[in-house]
């Protein structure tokens, strides 16, 4: 054999031997095999080139061999041609499809206003979008090969570190809330989601993580949980959180063998001066009264508002001594005077007490017995009761007084009084208010300050007001008079909550005959505060039929006179505790003057409350009020009793003494 004979079988056997090792060492991708396919047609042509060189030379002999492998060789290497080069046709395309896709969301991860940061498998960052560099005020080159500053320890806390690589660790997604400290030392809250990626033998070969501020969200509903769970007048914990404190507490208590004290304190002259002078003015005073009980509290008490004028105190580790000396504290900070608006208050409490363990070891019982024990100090006009069981029998009783309301009305126990109101121009009775009073089977006769609020509390009020409207009404029917006097109707701050509150009225006013100018329905400014939006709805439907609205023990207060602007009202009667001193009190007199006048100019009526001696009615008419209502007129009185006053009160010497100036100055 030549030289060159043996220079080309060498050199195929060569190529070969590389395509068996490139089949062997290369994965079998598409690109790979377009390769190999090349690479395959390629060394046919050298081996049609060598057989063709040693047939020149005469080392082949075979011509059929020749034609045919030659021709055989000769299209099999065409078939390769184009095979391969088809498919590196479409490894192309792909590719670029690939690259396209790659810049566009290299682009989207640029362009997005999250923070995205890729780092490899020893925590060290490779790539930041432009979000991160913008923050940061780094640029790329000056990060990468940094650690993040989301799992640097000194930001984050170790157990949600630690958490973070476990999860990572077993390729799973991890997720959540964390701090991010940027540079200048900005802070923000991120949403972060750190995902492990993987390579074709699903090792993993980078972290991807996605930062999302979440600052502003997670502020609001901070504040919103810090909202459900504190007071929005004084700023105090509410129910609920102080009664996952007792909780707390009761669990320390009962490991530490140590004991403590639950205390409930309400205010005892606090809604005289609420619907007196406004509700701006009581607002205040709860303020400054939370104020005073956070400075007197050590740091492991708590002092929360149970609603209204209730306020609760939690003493851990409290003995007999610590106690008492708290009680003195309460009553040290409510001696002081409370000056709001330029007028000086005086605040009293009655404070109830209970003890764990001696009094209930859970919170439920333990919040009921300072209760009971709240209201026996209230009751026996003492500052402060420890809760014993004899006080039980007070709560009995008052549990009981709840019981017999709900069969007082299907038993008819109640009994309508009514009080006169007197016209100052024309001297004549236009109208006489309807009061309730509750012949208890044993009790005797139970006037409303004892049963309403027990009513309010228990939901029964609404059972009672249709019964007092009814009863009204047809007692008003029963006259059957064109001179008989209308009637006006006190209606609760929960029955204005009732949406068919007009509803019934109005049907009230037909099956009896009534024209709705007969009657008046009186509302405190409390129940104005309380929904103000459904009471509204309530009060301009009634008004809308035709029935009048006046504002009972009207104040001075601001929030008064945005009622008179809100509210549908045609008057209002203004508190007694103003006009019975008048005569001795310049200022009770410039604001029963300022209220009439205010009200005239609003186009409305006003009623003075309280006249029980002649000097006051005469000055309550020289300052300009429409109507009086007082002992002095008359005192409450039966309807069958009011049927006979009303026929004396024509003649003028059955006017009880009253000297009607007015009558006199028109005759």
């Amino acid at each position: 054999m030549s030289n060159l004979s043996l220079i080309l079988w060498i050199s195929v056997t060569a190529q070969c031997i590389a395509v068996l090792l490139a089949l062997r060492l290369i994965p079998l991708t598409g690109r790979a095999l377009a390769w190999i396919i090349l690479s395959l047609a390629l060394l046919m042509m050298a081996m049609r080139r060598a057989i063709s060189l040693l047939y020149q030379q005469g080392t082949l002999q075979d011509n059929w061999l020749r034609g045919f492998t030659t021709e055989s060789v000769a299209l099999l290497i065409s078939l390769l041609m184009v095979t391969g080069l088809i498919m590196i046709r479409r490894i192309f395309i792909q590719q670029r499809i690939n690259d396209d896709k790659i810049r566009t969301l290299s682009l989207a991860v640029e362009q997005n206003p999250g923070v995205t940061i890729i780092i490899n498998t020893k925590g060290k960052i490779e790539y930041v979008n432009s979000a991160y560099c913008n923050l940061s005020g780094q640029m790329l080159q000056e990060v990468i090969g940094k650690d993040p500053d989301i799992l640097d320890p000194r930001h984050i806390e170790q157990d949600v570190l630690d958490n973070i690589w476990e999860t990572l660790a077993t390729g799973e997604i991890w997720e959540g809330e964390v701090r991010n400290i940027y540079d200048d030392d900005y802070q923000r809250w991120e949403n972060a989601r750190i995902s492990p990626v993987k390579n074709q033998a699903h090792e993993i070969t980078h972290y991807v993580i996605l930062l999302e501020d979440v600052t502003e969200q997670r502020e609001q509903r901070e504040q919103l949980e810090y909202m459900a769970l504190h007071d929005g007048l004084t700023d105090l914990p509410n129910r609920t959180l102080f009664n996952d404190r007792l909780h707390q507490a009761i669990r320390s208590a009962r490991r530490d063998n140590e004991p403590l004290a639950v205390m409930l304190m309400d205010l005892n002259n606090f809604k005289e001066i609420n619907d007196s002078m406004g509700h701006q003015v009581g607002d205040e005073i709860l303020r400054e009264i939370a104020t005073r009980l956070l400075e007197i509290i050590r740091g492991g008490d708590t002092v929360a508002r149970m609603g209204g004028d209730e306020f609760l105190i939690l003493l851990p580790a409290a003995k007999h001594a610590k106690q008492q000396q708290f009680i003195k504290r309460i009553r040290s900070i409510l001696d002081t005077p409370f000056i709001v608006a330029g007028r000086s208050f005086e605040i009293s409490a009655s404070i109830g007490v209970a003890l764990f363990p001696e009094d209930g070891e859970e919170p439920e019982i333990l919040l009921k017995r300072a209760d009971v024990a709240m209201y026996a100090a209230k009751n026996s006009a003492e500052s402060y009761k420890r809760y014993d069981r004899s006080l039980d029998a007070d709560n009995v009783s008052r549990m009981e007084l709840s019981q017999s309301l709900r069969t007082a009305v299907e038993e008819d126990q109640f009994e309508l009084y009514y009080q006169p109101i007197v016209n100052y121009t024309t001297g004549t009775i236009d109208t006489v208010e309807a009061l309730i009073r509750w012949n208890h089977p044993e009790r005797g006769l139970v006037t409303p300050d004892s049963f309403i609020p027990l009513a309010e509390q228990t939901y029964q009020i609404g059972a009672i007001t249709q019964w007092v409207i009814k009863k009204a009404l047809q007692q008003l029917a029963s006259w059957n008079s064109p001179s008989a006097p209308g009637i006006s109707l006190n209606i609760s701050a929960h029955d204005l909550l009732d949406p068919g509150l007009s509803k019934f009225i109005q049907a009230q006013l037909t099956a009896f005959h009534i024209k709705a100018s007969q009657i008046t329905i009186e509302i405190t400014e409390s129940a104005l505060m309380m929904h103000t939006h459904q009471t509204l709805n309530n009060l301009r439907k009634l008004r809308a039929i035709g029935v009048k609205i006046y504002i009972d023990d009207f104040g001075t207060g601001y929030s008064s006179l945005q009622y008179l602007k809100r509210f549908p009202v045609t008057g209002l009667k203004i508190d007694k505790a103003f006009v019975m001193n008048m005569t001795n009190d310049d200022n009770d007199a410039i604001i029963v003057r300022s209220t009439t006048d205010l009200a005239h100019n609003m186009g409305l009526k006003v009623v003075a409350e309280g006249i029980e001696n002649q000097d006051v009615y005469d000055v309550v008419e020289i300052l300009g009020c429409d109507y009086a209502q007082g002992f002095l007129i008359a005192r409450p009185m039966t309807a069958d009793k009011l049927t006979v006053w009303l026929s004396n009160w024509q003649t003028q010497e059955h006017r009880s003494g009253v000297r009607l100036r007015s009558i006199k100055n028109h005759t």
